[in-house]
């Protein structure tokens, strides 16, 4: 009796624990781990390949498999040694990845001769290599190169969001513009044409990339007209513009320094980010430079705008390898480029990573009043455009910036009244200083002064009725080709 109740209960013990309702009965098999990697589930594979290898530690194919999802989940280092085992089992595929997986860890003359070595094995097998992995022969050179200039660059906060609306985690100064989508802009673009386009607070032009031939993207520019009507989209230099993608713009408030995202030969990844400035001795811009690390990876890195007026900076990456998001980095901008010089090689790529944010905080820093002052941002305060004066057309319609003129006739007229009331200001009070002067001279003083005091006063007399004068044409004109006289 004892023995039997006993039986009954090791029965159902063992079954509640070798399958219980989550744990060895959910886990794939094999054959599944393998469809979940072809499907790029490969954080859902990884555990069923590492289950595996402590039973056959040498399988090639095993090895590479959960090198492949070590390295697609983020694991850079980790994943090497897997790949570098597939690899003596002669797994060809592994040295590709191997490449990716060194090039990812900022160890790029290991990357350069692991692809090498998997051209040489294509050749072999009487394949020849794609222009894919000739590109990243010529990245990972690059890398090499840039490597040994990574900034000091203190990133003060990092942020994860959500791909397709990375633009609305940056919380610009109005001063600084806004980063709007293809749904918030004054004209309509094609629906399967997503863009991220800049505005400046004075909201006299939107720059965006935008495919105006073909399929490559081009840093283009559309201006405000008069009667809130905007410019067809063309092209912004065919300096920058190039065969390869060039988008995600950005321009600093003295309308020159332009940063913005280019891929091709001369990126470290897919997007890397670029600075011009515009010469006007030219009247174009001059030839872009790559920003260095840590701004650009062998991953996409873009959108990089600076807030002027707080003193910090933004760009977002795909880096960390983070499905559907992507990582926004806050940083405070250097002034004049400096370097980093004595740290090892691991540190060194660990900061062109930016491995960890609180690596490049400067000893005693405490950023945290800064990033206070950047929560307290109201994105939509830039949605009100700046006002540049106040100007009464008629009960009921008021003027507050130049774009709000829908006769050039008019707006004509309402700057030459601007341009004479800030001849006359700068009249009067050249006058009331020569008045003090006067008092205070002797008379051979005021012999020399009284002309100009007086060809002032004659001045002034003659300006003080033009700004009324003109802004009344420019109201007549403005009312007129509005149907309201």
């Amino acid at each position: 009796m004892y023995k039997r109740v006993f039986f009954i209960l090791m029965s159902i013990w063992v079954m509640t624990t070798i399958h219980p309702a989550k744990g060895w009965a959910e886990m794939p098999t094999l054959d599944e781990a393998r469809e979940l990697y072809k499907a790029g589930k490969y954080e859902e594979a990884a555990p069923v390949f590492a289950k595996e290898l402590k039973r056959k530690p040498n399988d090639g194919s095993l090895n590479h498999w959960y090198g492949v999802c070590l390295y697609e989940t983020g694991e850079y280092e980790a994943s090497i040694p897997y790949l570098k085992k597939a690899v003596s089992r002669r797994v060809l595929q592994s040295n590709y990845y191997l490449g990716q997986a060194y090039a990812a860890a900022c160890m790029f003359d290991n990357a350069v001769e692991a692809y090498e070595k998997y051209v040489e094995a294509l050749k072999k097998d009487k394949r020849e290599p794609d222009s894919t992995v000739i590109a990243k022969i010529t990245s990972a050179k690059l890398g090499s190169r840039m490597i040994s200039g990574v900034e000091k660059v203190q990133v003060i906060d990092s942020l994860t969001v959500d791909s397709l609306s990375f633009f609305e985690a940056y919380r610009l100064s109005p001063e600084s513009g806004r980063l709007v989508g293809s749904d918030a802009l004054p004209f309509a673009l094609p629906e399967d044409t997503p863009v991220v386009a800049f505005v400046p607070q004075r909201n006299d032009i939107i720059f965006m990339g935008y495919p105006l031939t073909g399929d490559n993207y081009d840093l283009c520019v559309s201006n405000n007209l008069l009667g809130g009507q905007w410019s067809r989209l063309q092209s912004l230099s065919a300096t920058l513009n190039t065969t390869d993608n060039q988008s995600y713009p950005f321009m600093l408030a003295d309308g020159q320094t332009l940063y913005y995202a280019q891929d091709g030969e001369n990126s470290l990844g897919g997007y890397d980010i670029f600075i011009t400035r515009f010469s006007s001795e030219r009247e174009d811009y001059m030839l872009p430079q790559n920003l260095g690390m840590p701004f650009n990876s062998v991953f996409n890195d873009y959108m990089l705008a600076i807030d002027e007026t707080l003193g910090v900076g933004w760009f977002v990456t795909d880096r960390n390898h983070i499905p559907g998001q992507l990582t926004v980095y806050i940083f405070i901008p250097n002034e004049e480029k400096e370097i980093y010089t004595d740290e090892s090689e691991e540190h060194l790529r660990n900061l062109a990573r930016i491995s960890s944010i609180k690596d490049t905080w400067r000893d005693g820093a405490d950023y945290s009043q800064l990033l206070e002052a950047i929560a307290q941002i109201d994105p939509e305060a830039a949605l009100v455009p700046a006002k540049e004066f106040t100007f009464v057309v008629c009960n009921g319609i008021i003027y507050t910036r130049s774009q709000d003129f829908q006769n050039a006739e008019a707006l004509r007229f309402f700057n030459m009244a601007r341009d004479t009331m800030k001849q006359l200001t700068q009249a009067k009070e050249q006058l009331d200083k020569l008045r003090r002067t006067y008092a205070q001279s002797s008379t051979a003083e005021k012999s020399r002064l009284k002309p100009t005091i007086l060809s002032l006063e004659k001045k002034i007399e003659q300006l003080s009725s033009q700004p009324s004068e003109y802004e009344k044409k420019a109201r007549r004109a403005e009312l007129s080709f509005r149907n309201l006289l």
